[in-house]
């Protein structure tokens, strides 16, 4: 006979429920999202709410154009209400913009008040337009404050202005992600007037983000002053700076890293302090600076002063290294320039694997270096060219000379090279390589078919090169 169970009755669907209920109290809770309507007193509104933790997910009406009018408050440099839940707010823009519309100056978003009150603000598919501060703080889209972090993924920040980056200014360590996204028609005014599109100074990623016809006395597409930068693919093209970094501005002691990166069509040109340094890259007096499967192209400076250079690349000092990365087409209009390609002036230069610099040119009277250009300005220069060609770069007119590599006072180190196909005008002028101290580490490296000459005329020798 079976024996009958002396438990009670509905003890087992209690025990289950229980157990439910458990593990449905363990469970995260999903943040709610609040519905923006096309109205800009509302989305301060749901700022506000976010910050005090209520509906922290802020869905904004698709296409909805936010015009913001004024501060959001009396005195206020910013026409939100800055971001001061550390647990994260997150925008939804569903391809809405939101634009400063105003007289007034103020930026648009703010991320932390301070070290001490820090945010925490993810923006995705949205457009942040026309950001000005009053303050010389920077930051026209976004002001992204110390101990803060930020995320954006497809936003665009376009038309800010500010003296310290007129899209965005990162400061000392925040964190900070753009994924996707767009930096453009941005510019910097003022004293500084540095990083029209993006200023960093934390520890910010760019990943397939393009930084485009951005315009600045320093840093037309973005300057670095500390911190980690590092750009994965995307592009920094078509950006202006009147003295310093077309494109690419880097100083301090801070790493830059670009992998599969375009830096094309940048240029330095006149209406600065009277001088054009690094039409694509600027690299200070420290740091260590890595590019690798990248592309630095078609960029150019105006020479404007003695000692101007560097179309593609001008560095002072720090440890560049480029890998599988090539400088071809950039150039130097005006007398005197140094550096179609690159110049260094200090500092540690390696081109490895492929780091071929081409095709530039060098357009002026007194010209030097249409590959590279080295001297001791600071300190002596190290280059090293493994594997890497400096092939078919020219400098012309009256006095120019050394259309491949043009050596004042650096030290060389060829092996597995080409220095082939460079040209510079008529004897004496070496198309190949002028050097003022010899260089004698030179292995399994060709220096051929260069014009007028290929090291012949050159003050000092360089080893294994005949005529």
């Amino acid at each position: 006979m079976r024996r009958r169970s002396t438990r009670p009755r509905g003890l087992s669907s209690l025990v289950i429920l229980a157990l439910t209920g458990a593990a449905a109290a363990s469970a995260a809770v999903p943040a709610h999202a609040v519905a923006v309507p096309c109205d800009t007193a509302a989305l301060i509104t749901a700022i506000n709410n976010a910050n005090l933790n209520v509906d922290t997910v802020i869905d904004l009406e698709p296409y909805c154009l936010y015009e913001v009018t004024a501060p959001y408050t009396v005195g206020a440099d910013d026409g939100l209400p800055p971001i001061t839940n550390n647990a994260g707010v997150t925008i939804n823009g569903h391809n809405a913009t939101i634009k400063r519309v105003a007289t007034t100056n103020f930026r648009l978003f703010e991320v932390g008040t301070s070290a001490a009150v820090p945010g925490n603000l993810t923006l995705n598919d949205l457009t942040v337009m026309n950001g000005q501060p009053g303050a010389a703080i920077g930051g026209g889209a976004v002001l992204l404050n110390s101990n803060s972090t930020f995320a954006g993924t497809n936003v665009a920040f376009q038309g800010g202005t500010a003296n310290l980056g007129g899209g965005a200014r990162f400061r000392t360590n925040s964190t900070a992600t753009l994924t996707d996204s767009r930096i453009s028609d941005n510019r910097t005014t003022g004293g500084a007037s540095t990083g029209a599109g993006l200023y960093s100074e934390g520890r910010v990623t760019l990943v397939n983000t393009h930084i485009t016809s951005n315009r600045a006395r320093v840093g037309g597409g973005l300057a670095h002053s500390s911190g980690a930068l590092t750009l994965t693919g995307g592009s920094v093209k078509h950006n202006t700076a009147f003295d310093d970094g077309g494109g690419i501005y880097t100083d301090g002691n801070g790493t830059l890293s670009v992998t599969g990166t375009a830096i094309t069509d940048n240029r330095v040109t006149t209406g600065g302090l009277g001088r054009g340094l690094g039409g694509g890259v600027y690299i200070g007096f420290g740091g260590t600076q890595t590019f690798r499967n990248s592309t630095i192209e078609g960029n150019v400076v105006t020479v404007q002063a003695a000692d101007d250079g560097g179309g593609g690349i001008l560095m002072f000092g720090g440890a560049l290294t480029l890998d599988n990365t090539k400088v071809k087409g950039n150039k130097l209009i005006g007398e005197g320039g140094h550096g179609a390609g690159i110049s260094a002036l200090g500092g540690t230069l390696n081109l490895l694997n492929a780091s071929d610099v081409t095709g530039n040119l060098a357009a002026g009277r007194y010209s030097l270096g249409g590959g590279i250009y080295t001297a001791a300005l600071f300190n002596t220069p190290v280059v090293t060219v493994n594997g890497s060609a400096i092939d078919r770069n020219k400098v012309s007119g009256t006095g120019s000379r050394g259309a491949g590599i043009y050596n004042a006072g650096g030290t060389y180190e060829l092996t597995d090279a080409s220095v082939q196909f460079n040209v510079a005008p008529d004897a004496p002028a070496p198309g190949g390589i002028w050097t003022s101290t010899a260089i004698t580490s030179v292995t399994n490296t060709t220096i051929a078919g260069n014009t007028p000459t290929n090291c012949l005329y050159s003050p000092a020798t360089v080893a294994s090169c005949v005529g």
